[in-house]
């Protein structure tokens, strides 16, 4: 991993990075011609309306892997859970443990705020993705069973 990565919060000046990344992901998983996110949507959502958070990965000033998430309120045990909406590292930076950094100081992160839980949905097809999560000690859930409503 290369020793000028560091793991810090999102700034307004990332919004275009992060706006390229959500738009890599949506084409990597399939809903690009869905996606409506614009940079002003997003920054007023990230920034001022505070509905998420952003870890960004930041290699030399520029902003290369991100991972989304939000926090859910406490339910049976008085402790919040987090879920993590998203997870991406720039196609010329994968296998560098960009991905690896980002998830250990969001554990780290999420461990000193009380957090009881840490949920996240990887696409069946996505096999690396399995792999890597597992390594990090993630583990299917499989008594739940994943359900929506498109709306």
């Amino acid at each position: 991993m290369p020793d000028s990565m560091i793991i810090r919060n999102a700034q307004r000046s990332d919004i275009a990075a992060l706006l390229s990344m959500m738009k890599a992901l949506a084409v990597f998983e399939g809903y690009a011609d869905k996606f409506r996110v614009t940079a002003p949507e997003l920054e007023k959502r990230l920034f001022d309306h505070r509905d998420f958070d952003v870890l960004v990965a930041d290699h030399y000033g520029q902003a290369c892997g991100m991972l989304v998430y939000y926090r859910l309120p406490f339910s049976y045990d008085l402790k919040p859970w987090v879920y993590m909406k998203e997870l991406f590292v720039q196609e010329h930076m994968r296998s560098a443990g960009v991905g690896k950094k980002l998830m250990q100081s969001f554990i780290a992160g999420c461990k000193q705020q009380g957090v009881a839980k840490i949920r996240f949905d990887v696409l069946s097809s996505n096999e690396r993705a399995q792999k890597f999560y597992k390594s990090l000690g993630a583990e299917a859930t499989i008594e739940w069973q994943l359900f929506g409503i498109d709306l």
